[in-house]
């Protein structure tokens, strides 16, 4: 029931660039930075007396604790609502909120996954073993 200006806020101090809305312990929605982009297009600047629930997307893609970081990602381009997911809440044993991971989050796990393996074949390459002599 808060104002998207009170969102804002509270996402600039976190820096985070979206919010998960929670109603009696249970994820009602997520606010993010697109979501007040469109609200500034349709409300105009004064947001003030515009309610987070206005602007919220309530059909909330989420993942299970159990996927694995391909699922994720998958979900977060390819899901039900149509839309690109930057952020994507996990969930524990049906609907307990477990955390968030996001594109960001994704990206990093990424980019350490492919920086070992450089690292592995780099490794494999200098000890290559010599090529035996052919009878």
């Amino acid at each position: 029931e808060e104002s998207v200006t009170i969102a804002i806020t509270r996402m600039m101090e976190r820096k985070t660039g979206s919010m998960l809305i929670m109603e009696e312990g249970r994820l009602a929605g997520i606010i993010t930075e697109r979501d007040i982009m469109r609200a500034v297009d349709r409300y105009g600047a004064d947001l003030r007396s515009v309610k987070v629930r206005e602007v919220m997307a309530t059909d909330v893609v989420c993942c299970r604790d159990t996927d694995t970081l391909d699922e994720a990602m998958g979900l977060m381009i390819e899901n039900p609502s149509k839309h690109g997911v930057r952020h994507l809440p996990v969930m524990e044993a049906g609907e307990r909120l477990a955390g968030v991971i996001s594109m960001r989050d994704i990206i990093q796990a990424l980019l350490t996954e492919i920086k070992f393996e450089n690292r592995l074949l780099k490794s494999y390459i200098k000890n290559w073993p010599e090529e035996e002599e052919q009878a």
